[in-house]
């Protein structure tokens, strides 16, 4: 006889899918603080260099515009994993059980296809703009362009464990905190 506490091989690998999940949602967010603070920053040399010292800097722009496109690549992932992204759940949540499973798996393959033509075209992008260097930075076109396939790599990994949670392991919730507590229905 199985102990009420005993889990099976499926809601294990469940449970460790759901951890591997948890901790790139931390790290993400942890990176999304740094770079929102930098482009802060940043922007803020920007200002005071420009409007008080009258001496532009000419590299605030376009650093925090590379800074902008990780916050909306790696963030979006975060929204996914979150539930945070609006969607409209009028007709869904009037359909059987058995159909609103199959619709939520449906929405997690659409994101999960996202994800990989992120992936699949944002690494072509990396090889095109290897070479390129940016315009008012020394550095190559290819940290910019990391943003996609990094964030399309997130996007399968949130779309994936919930789909393998919801079918191996059902009874268990995944609940994604985001600090001290916030859950993932703020």
């Amino acid at each position: 006889m199985k102990h009420s506490t005993t889990l099976s091989p499926a809601q294990r690998f469940a449970r460790g899918m759901l951890w591997i999940d948890d901790m790139a949602l931390k790290i993400t967010l942890a990176i999304c603080g740094v770079l929102l603070s930098a482009m802060v920053i940043v922007q803020a040399l920007g200002v005071i260099f420009r409007f008080v010292l009258h001496d532009s800097l000419s590299w605030a722009d376009e650093l925090a515009a590379y800074l902008f496109v990780w916050l909306t690549c790696l963030g979006a992932a975060a929204g996914i994993k979150l539930r945070v992204h609006p969607e409209v759940r009028a007709l869904a949540d009037r359909l059987p059980a058995f159909t609103q499973h199959t619709l939520a798996d449906f929405t997690d393959g659409v994101v999960l296809a996202l994800g990989a033509i992120f992936l699949v075209y944002g690494g072509q992008m990396l090889l095109m703009m290897g070479t390129e260097t940016a315009a008012s930075l020394p550095i190559s076109m290819t940290y910019p362009y990391l943003s996609i396939p990094v964030g399309g790599a997130l996007l399968i990994l949130h779309s994936v464990v919930r789909i393998v949670v919801r079918h191996l392991a059902p009874d268990i919730k995944p609940v994604a905190v985001m600090a001290h507590g916030i859950t993932e229905h703020i």
